[in-house]
């Protein structure tokens, strides 16, 4: 195994995680610390937790599905010693995905974490 694959698989990894962090989330009613939050924010403390779970769920499960294809398209990519360009297109359109995850989270933090934490102050 070379040294993208092991990459490619990391990417996969995570991605499964995101997707696991999603369900969970969506399943339990409860946030859980580091996938979705800050592991410092206290998810106890959010004040509106099935708005948030509401508000990022589709976007994390998303962006978990893309992380995996993304990972698995390089796999296949260089297993078939296919064009370079391929997944190159994908990761520039992963980045792009994973910017507007990250606007998302930050709105949603905005949202339901920030004023919890202006509060306590």
């Amino acid at each position: 195994m070379d040294t993208s694959n092991l990459f490619d698989f990391l990417i996969i990894i995570s991605g499964v995680y995101l997707i696991y962090s999603a369900v969970s989330m969506k399943v339990t009613g409860k946030i859980s610390g580091g996938a979705l939050v800050s592991k410092d924010v206290d998810v106890n403390k959010i004040r509106d937790t099935e708005g948030f779970i509401n508000y990022m769920f589709g976007k994390a499960l998303l962006m978990g599905i893309l992380t995996c294809a993304i990972g698995l398209m390089g796999i296949v990519t260089s297993r078939i010693n296919g064009p370079a360009y391929i997944s190159l297109i994908a990761f520039g359109g992963f980045i792009i995905v994973l910017i507007l995850f990250a606007i998302s989270s930050n709105k949603a933090k905005k949202m339901f974490i920030d004023k919890i934490d202006e509060k306590n102050k």
